[in-house]
This record gives structure tokens, sequence and C-alpha cells, in this order.
């Protein structure tokens, strides 16, 4: 069969068969692309529509943070307490700088929430405002752990197993992304800082983009199987089919053994 498949006229379909695999290939990961695109913007829109809540509505101290809550805007007011920290190695618009996350004493049970402030392209930030200020964000669960060491006063993720050390009181397992921060009815200005915007919200897929994608990949495996039938099927040869007897034979065939009789 070997011999077969190496015929010019079955070299140059496999050319062809692999060249159609490949743009299928390519076809099914876009489309997969396009499924996982289309999932975060039916999640971000639909997180959009939900209304502002609260944050003590949704989180208590110490508790577990709920999935549904990621990416959920809430309101808190408390005042920022001394021990901010910079995250070190975030990106902003293509440049890396510092995450500048503020410990917020929160007004309604004193527990701390963690508020990313904003973005500093600096290892040094401006310290939080003073009085009691109400912040909106997009809530996030804590990070892991980061193996790297860094300098005192920076961490290397949102690690809130080393913030409920380094911060009194109890801490929300949860960590917000400041949108607005006012004060006395008057929306303070980040400047130096820049808001972080909130990550997109970890989804799955939609599933009608997901199919096409399979389809397409069915495609290019068929593209390959089709070229290996048919070059078994030079392989075998024509298949030579014995005509069946005419009645005139027959009778031919009778008389014949008549007479030998």
């Amino acid at each position: 069969m070997l011999r077969t498949a190496l015929k010019p006229k079955w070299l140059a379909l496999l050319g062809l068969a692999i060249l159609l695999t490949i743009a299928f290939i390519q076809l099914g990961s876009w489309q997969l692309g396009v499924a996982h695109d289309k999932a975060r913007a039916e999640a971000i829109e639909a997180a959009g529509k939900q209304p502002v809540v609260a944050m003590t509505s949704l989180l208590t101290p110490h508790t577990p943070f709920p999935g549904a809550a990621s990416g959920r805007l809430v309101t808190v007011s408390g005042t920022y307490a001394e021990g901010q920290v910079l995250v070190a190695g975030r990106l902003l618009d293509g440049r890396s700088g510092f995450w500048v996350v503020s410990p917020l004493t929160v007004t309604a049970n004193s527990a701390t929430f963690p508020v990313l402030r904003g973005w500093t392209a600096t290892a040094t930030a401006p310290q939080p405002p003073t009085g009691e200020v109400t912040v909106t964000a997009s809530l996030a669960p804590g990070e892991s752990p980061s193996e790297q060491s860094y300098p005192a006063g920076q961490l290397g993720s949102v690690d809130l197993s080393k913030l409920v050390n380094a911060w009194p009181g109890e801490l929300y397992n949860a960590f917000g992304f400041a949108q607005s921060e006012t004060r006395a009815n008057e929306t303070l200005d980040p400047a130096p800082l820049t808001h972080v915007p909130p990550p997109r919200p970890d989804t799955g897929l939609n599933w009608r983009n997901a199919a096409y994608a399979l389809q397409w990949w069915v495609f290019a495996a068929f593209a390959l199987v089709m070229w290996v039938k048919m070059v078994q099927a030079d392989h075998r040869g024509p298949r030579r089919l014995t005509p069946e007897p005419t009645p005139h034979q027959d009778y031919a065939r009778v008389s014949a053994g008549e007479q030998e009789q």
C-alpha cells in the first residue's frame, strides 16, 4: 500500500488534504475563540444589568467567596487604615507597574476590606484619602500565593492569607477593583493612580459556536480519512465481476451434459 500512496497523484491529493485539514483546524480554533468571547460578553452584559448593591449584603468576613459574586459591582463605606501594600509586576496598557491595595475599615462592622485603588508605574504610591469614603468596586476573589520574594511593603499577588496577618481585625475573603471613590458626595480624583479595569469573568463556552468548532474539526479528520480510503481502494485495484450465465449458456451446458451421457 505504501507504493500506491507514493504515486504522484496520491501525493498531490495528500498535499491538498493536509492544506484542507490545516484550514479546517484553524477555522475550528477561531470558532472556539468566538465561543469564549461570546460567553464572556454575555457574562459581562449580565453582570452590568445587575443592580449595584451594598458589599455587606453579599459578603461576610472569613466566609468563602461566592462564585456568583465575581465581577459584581458593590458599594462599601469606611475609612482607610494604615498598611497599604504594592502588588508588583502588574501590566496596564502594556506597561509594567504596581497595584496599590489599601485596607478599608468598613463602617458597618469594623471588618477590613482590601481595595485595589489603582495602578502606578513606580514603587511609590500616594496615601489613601482620609475620612469616611464610599467606594464603588468590582468584586474579585483573592489570588494564589506568589513564590517570589519582594521588598517590605510589596507582594507578588493579592494573597489574602498574608494580608490577614498584616492587617488588624476580621478580613473579607475578597477584594475590590475600585471604580470610583466619593467623600461627602464629592467624587475623588484617583490621580496620580489609574483605576484598574476589573478582569473579565471566567466563563465557559457559547455552545452554538463550540458546536461549529467541532464541525470544522470533524471536516479536518474527514479529509484525511477520505484520502486513506481512496489510496486503499486504488491499492486493491478494480473489482472483477463474474457475469451471470445467460439462459442460452445454461441450455448449452445442459445439452453438452446430455450428450456426454
